[in-house]
């Protein structure tokens, strides 16, 4: 009889390390799955990661229906689900987690009314979403109506426009905050925190950084606030702050030990369209001056092989600083960098006397002119 309980026993214990094994594997990878109408078969559906630009995986819509399946190393992610349906954008936001999610909307109800579920972390923002749906559906409205402006029409009736849009930013932002302050312990709000550290108090914000649980703390999400809590942000008229990381020929180097003179900081991605149109005016800006500028970019980007290809596509001859950890790094959140790119320029005493967003043609040109021709 002993020789039967025997296997029995292991019988058992091979079948509960098979169904740990298989709950595990679950737990390790998302799915979403899509019910939608409106969109023709074969039409493509992308998942992009927000921190990045960056689309990852993609898949075709076939009988109304679609499915992703996959595994998110560090989550939750910010991700754009979107396709382009005669050359219109198409989306709605996920926050997910390796969770079996499901997408079922028409074609009418991208972005804002799109049924998504099977994620809490998910439900958390859509219950944020909802709140300030109404004022971000007008504020896009006004936004697509200013962009429709022939433009010597833009002046005139733009300003209107945007004193429009400033009204319902002062709102939703406010309705932002109260969400903040009332929901302490959600991925949403701490990701809400980090968009709005510069409009509450440093004491507000640690008040309410304190009451988030260990996990949410561990976050890259709660990194941007911690970070700003810690150490002081650098603005014009600072002394710069100290960095290092890989440059592209594999040397861990110092920021200190490469700055020039006047150092030019470009804080870029490899999928950032701004970025790649600046390129050409950094490398002219490379050349014009020489004797008394340096260049140095900071990558956002997390995976190391995305950022070296783009270093080639974009023909860059300086320093180039990595650190692997995205929009997340250290150094990006002491340098107060809110979007891509980020331009800051340091005098030879080590002090920013410039710092600014975006890029249009021409203008990385005028702000050095400004700032060096006097110098």
């Amino acid at each position: 009889m002993k020789a039967p309980l025997q296997s029995i026993l292991i019988a058992c214990f091979v079948v509960f390390i098979t169904a740990c094994s298989e709950k595990e594997e679950k737990a390790e990878k998302f799915t979403i799955s899509g019910q939608v109408s409106g969109f023709q078969d074969g039409t493509k559906f992308y998942l992009r990661n927000l921190a990045t630009d960056a689309v990852f995986d993609s898949t075709t819509v076939e009988k109304n229906k679609f499915r992703f399946e996959g595994h998110l190393s560090n989550p939750p992610e910010q991700i754009w689900l979107n396709a382009m349906v005669d050359q219109k954008f198409i989306y709605t936001n996920l926050l997910i987690g390796n969770e079996d999610i499901k997408v079922k909307g028409d074609i009418s109800d991208f972005p804002w009314n799109v049924d998504i579920t099977g994620s809490k972390i998910q439900e958390n923002f859509n219950y944020l979403r909802d709140i300030t749906k109404n004022y971000d559906i007008k504020r896009d409205s006004l936004v697509q109506s200013f962009m429709k402006l022939p433009q010597n029409k833009k002046q005139e009736i733009g300003t209107e426009i945007w004193r429009e849009i400033g009204k319902i930013d002062s709102v939703t932002t406010a309705l932002r905050i109260d969400y903040v302050k009332s929901h302490p312990n959600t991925y949403t709000s701490v990701i809400e925190l980090g968009y709005m550290k510069n409009q509450l108090p440093k004491d507000t914000i640690q008040k309410i950084y304190d009451k988030y649980s260990s996990e949410i703390k561990e976050s890259k999400y709660a990194k941007v606030v911690e970070v700003f809590l810690r150490e002081n942000i650098s603005e014009v008229g600072d002394e710069y702050h100290d960095f290092q990381g890989l440059n592209q020929r594999g040397e861990n180097i110092k920021f200190s030990d490469i700055k020039g003179e006047f150092t030019l900081l470009d804080f870029t991605a490899a999928y950032c369209g701004p970025c790649i149109q600046a390129a050409d005016e950094l490398v002219e800006i490379d050349k014009k001056y020489s004797d008394s500028l340096t260049i140095v970019s900071f990558s956002l980007d997390p995976k190391k092989d995305v950022w070296l290809k783009s270093l080639e596509r974009d023909k860059v001859a300086w320093n180039s600083i990595w650190d692997g950890a995205g929009r997340y790094s250290e150094t990006s959140i002491k340098y107060g960098v809110q979007g891509i790119p980020t331009f800051v320029l340091i005098n030879p005493k080590g002090i920013i006397i410039d710092k600014w967003s975006g890029y249009g043609k021409g203008s990385l040109l005028n702000h050095l002119e400004k700032n060096l021709s006097s110098k």
